[in-house]
């Protein structure tokens, strides 16, 4: 039997893979959290549901230490404050109801909905959607180009 939390999960993760099927997350996936890779510079993007919205964060590959991926997500501090300007000092210049902060070990961005309105599912979802290519694009953008 599935839980009331885990169907919650399952089901907005399944309305949000059939909205954008080639963001990488998995029809009826069950956890808050979903990692996507990528792997040029071995960074997951993470994106989180909660009852109080919707996150994205930057973070190393699963299981690894914080201490294993600070020096790859360091290279990516300067694109990232380049990229959102004064949003981590509390003036955004872009997405001006998303919240942003340094986190240990990444950089994030939350937006508040209840995500207990299935009505709201839409919004959360294109949120997420607009900000992961936007967090993707910054990471590959600040990898060393090669010839």
């Amino acid at each position: 039997m599935t839980s009331d939390a885990v169907q919650f999960r399952r089901d907005f993760w399944t309305k949000y893979a059939e909205l954008y099927p080639d963001d990488g997350v998995p029809l009826g996936y069950g956890r808050n959290d979903v990692r996507i890779p990528v792997e040029s510079a071995g960074i997951n993007v993470l994106l989180v549901l909660a009852n109080r919205g919707v996150r994205i964060g930057v973070r190393g590959r699963r299981g690894e230490l914080h201490e294993e991926s600070e020096p790859r997500i360091a290279s990516l501090r300067e694109s990232f404050h380049q990229a959102v300007g004064d949003a981590f000092a509390g003036r955004p210049n872009l997405s001006p109801l998303t919240e942003w902060k340094q986190a240990a070990g990444g950089f994030d961005a939350r937006r508040d909905f209840d995500a207990a309105d299935r009505e709201n599912w839409q919004y959360m979802a294109e949120w997420l959607h607009h900000m992961l290519h936007m967090y993707q694009k910054i990471i590959k953008n600040s990898l060393p180009q090669t010839s």
